[in-house]
């Protein structure tokens, strides 16, 4: 191939080889394709490069909804320092793990690169068990996986005295207003103000410590390579969230996707049960994850709903669920 018909996005990354010859030092293997469907919310590419491979991340090329404060450079440079940030912490090796960073180049769409993983991300082991493909063990094995990610980083990454009470109802709200403006909170305002104002009232909630959240914790952010799990799209991580931010997302997660291949969210139950006790596993940590999780779950719900191009039935069901648990009296 002659170098004038190289992508620039391709020169680039060999660029980034070069400087790493510690990860990128066998023979050149070209374009790599990704076997698993891309779930990312933005535009991704990877390159196979002398042995190793690069994962590019197009911050200017969201698929999804972006709201009217999306800035891709800010997004770009966010996720890059957070990176940098675990991987000065030790999460570059191990058993928890979160991608590397490589670097990032406004020029090219807001472009991230991080060393690719391989494996299987816990959405395919979830959808896979769902459907028979995977073992019922295989799943286990990974929601024990990801419950240790999420613990090594809200204790070995920086932490607060007092988790932001203000951004937990703030993000919260947030979904809740896109839909209300989709028309999908009819009937159900009284109810979430109601279930809202109990728990802005609950002291609990905002006499946490505050640590460092992944952010965004659903399956699809996790991959599984044997006995390594790697996390990754870590923009919306910070340093003074709950814990039970991430638990509460997985949890909503893990009933939505069992619900929408199996018409039934409780056959989620004990998947996230054995997520809760993996991270927790004795008695006082479990009552107290059980006395938060139904906000940090209704947020989950709705956040859902906002974010997928579900059917209006079936994103009311979301609604409803989002709302059982607001309504559960802390």
């Amino acid at each position: 191939m002659q170098e004038m018909n190289v992508p620039e996005e391709l020169k680039w990354a060999r660029s980034l080889a070069g400087k790493h010859p510690d990860l990128f030092g066998g023979q050149d293997g070209g374009t790599l394709k990704l076997d698993e469907p891309q779930a990312s919310s933005h535009a991704t590419r990877v390159y196979g490069i002398n042995g190793g491979g690069i994962h590019i991340k197009y911050f200017g090329r969201a698929l999804g909804r972006t709201n009217v404060t999306y800035e891709p450079r800010h997004e770009m440079e966010t996720e890059y320092r957070t990176l940098r940030e675990f991987e000065k912490n030790g999460f570059s090796s191990g058993r928890y793990r979160i991608v590397r960073p490589l670097g990032f180049n406004e020029k090219l769409d807001c472009a991230l690169a991080t060393v690719y993983v391989g494996g299987e991300t816990l959405l395919s082991l979830i959808y896979g068990a769902i459907n028979g493909e995977k073992r019922e063990s295989d799943l286990l094995n990974a929601l024990d996986m990801t419950a240790g990610l999420l613990k090594r980083i809200h204790t070995a990454m920086p932490q607060s005295s007092r988790a932001d009470g203000a951004g937990m109802f703030y993000s919260y709200l947030k979904s809740v207003f896109y839909l209300e403006e989709q028309g999908m909170m009819d009937g159900f305002h009284r109810r979430v103000m109601r279930g809202m104002s109990r728990w802005y009232n609950h002291r609990p909630l905002f006499e946490q410590p505050g640590v460092t959240v992944h952010g965004d914790a659903n399956p699809s952010n996790f991959k599984i390579d044997g006995d390594v799990i790697y996390g990754f799209d870590v923009e919306r991580s910070h340093q003074d969230g709950s814990p039970l931010l991430d638990l509460g997302t997985m949890a909503a997660e893990l009933k939505h996707h069992f619900s929408y291949l199996t018409g039934k969210a409780d056959n989620a139950s004990p998947y996230v049960e054995r997520f809760l006790e993996a991270y927790a596993p004795d008695d006082e940590g479990q009552k107290h994850l059980a006395g938060m999780l139904p906000f940090f779950e209704s947020r989950g719900f709705f956040k859902i709903a906002m974010l997928g191009y579900w059917k209006r039935d079936y994103k009311k069901y979301l609604v409803e669920l989002g709302t059982r648990r607001i309504e559960e009296k802390p």
